[in-house]
C-alpha cells in the first residue's frame, strides 16, 4: 500500500478532521473485511486443510502488515491524523479476532506462521498504545494552538457516538491494547519454544509432533461435543461483525472524511488486487477439500461393505 502525497495544508491537521484515502478508503476497509471474513470462514469450514488454513493465515498477516506499515511511515512524516490512526486500529483489530479464535491452530503450524504472529501483535500492541496514549495530541502539528481536530473527531461505541478524546473511552482503550502485551508475550514464548525445537528436533519432526498433539485435542474436543468450538466461532464472527459496522459508522459521523474517502487512490487498487488473488486461491482449496472428502466418504463406503 502506497501512501498518497496530500496536498493538505499542515494547518488543517490542527482544525479540520483529514483522512488519507490510501489508510482508510473504502477499497482499503473492503479488502480488510473480507479478508477477515475469509480467514474466519477458512478456518470453520475447511479445517481439515492445512495449506488453505497457513496460506490464508499468512496472506492475512502481510495485507494487516502492510496497512500498520504505511500507517507508521505515514506518521513518521507527520501526514496522520487521529481519525486514521483510529481506523487503522480498528482494522487491525480484525485480524486479532482471527488469531484469537484460532490461537491453538496457528501455534501448531510450525516457526514462519507463528514468528508472523509474534510481529503482528507487536505492531498492534504498540501502535494502539501509541495512538490512544497521546489520543488529545496525536497527529496535531507541534506547537499549534487552539487545535480543534482530535476534539471534533467521533468514535462510536456500540451504536453511540463520543468524542474520540473521551477519558473514559481511552482508559478502556489502553487497557485492551495492554492485554494485547500479554498475547504478544505468549506469542514470543511458542515462536522461542519452535526455535529450540527446530534447533534440537529439527523442522520436520517439530512440525510432525505438534501436528499430532493437536490431533489428539481436536479428537477429546469431539468426544466432548462441538459445542464449546462452535461457540467460540460464532463468538469470534460476532466480533469480526461488530469492528465491521463501527468501522463504517466511524466513517460517516465523521462528515469531514467521509466524501474524502469516496475518492480512488493507488493504495486501493493495490489492496483489491491482492484479495482478488486470496479469493481465488480459496476457491481453489473449497474444490480441493471437496475431492479429498468426497475420496475419504467413498473409501469409508467401501470398507464399511467389506
Amino acid at each position: 500500500m502506497s501512501i498518497q502525497c496530500n496536498s493538505i495544508d499542515v494547518s488543517d491537521y490542527c482544525t479540520q478532521i483529514t483522512s488519507n484515502p490510501d489508510i482508510s478508503g473504502i477499497g482499503v476497509r473492503l479488502a480488510l473485511y473480507v479478508q477477515a471474513l475469509l480467514s474466519m470462514s477458512i478456518s470453520s469450514f475447511l479445517w481439515d486443510n492445512e495449506k488453505a488454513f497457513r496460506d490464508t493465515c499468512r496472506n492475512s498477516y502481510v495485507v494487516s502488515g502492510s496497512l500498520t506499515i504505511a500507517t507508521l511511515i505515514a506518521w513518521a512524516t507527520d501526514e496522520l491524523s487521529l481519525f486514521d490512526a483510529l481506523i487503522t486500529s480498528m482494522l487491525t483489530t480484525l485480524m486479532t479476532t482471527f488469531v484469537a479464535v484460532n490461537g491453538t491452530y496457528i501455534h501448531s503450524l510450525g516457526l514462519s506462521i507463528n514468528l508472523a504472529c509474534l510481529i503482528f501483535t507487536s505492531f498492534w500492541c504498540y501502535w494502539g498504545l501509541q495512538v490512544w496514549a497521546n489520543v488529545s495530541t496525536f497527529g496535531l502539528p507541534l506547537g499549534a494552538q487552539n487545535c480543534t481536530a482530535n476534539e471534533d473527531t467521533r468514535f462510536v461505541v456500540l451504536g453511540h457516538s463520543v468524542h474520540a478524546t473521551n477519558g473514559r473511552l481511552r482508559a478502556f482503550a489502553m487497557f485492551i491494547f495492554a492485554l494485547g502485551v500479554v498475547s504478544a508475550l505468549h506469542a514470543l514464548w511458542v515462536t522461542v519454544s519452535w526455535v529450540l525445537r527446530y534447533k534440537y528436533d529439527g523442522p520436520q519432526e517439530s512440525k510432525r509432533d505438534a501436528a499430532e498433539q493437536l490431533a489428539r485435542r481436536q479428537r477429546l474436543r469431539q468426544e466432548r461435543g462441538r459445542g464449546s468450538q462452535h461457540v467460540v466461532r460464532f463468538g469470534g464472527l460476532v466480533g469480526l461483525i461488530y469492528l465491521i459496522v463501527t468501522t463504517e459508522q466511524m466513517v460517516a459521523w465523521n462528515p469531514d472524511v467521509s466524501q474524502a474517502l469516496r475518492d480512488w487512490s493507488f493504495g486501493q487498487t493495490l489492496a483489491l488486487i491482492m484479495l482478488a488473488q486470496q479469493i481465488f486461491d480459496c476457491a481453489s482449496y473449497i474444490e480441493e477439500t471437496r475431492r479429498v472428502r468426497r475420496k475419504q466418504a467413498q473409501h469409508a463406503s467401501n470398507q464399511s461393505r467389506v
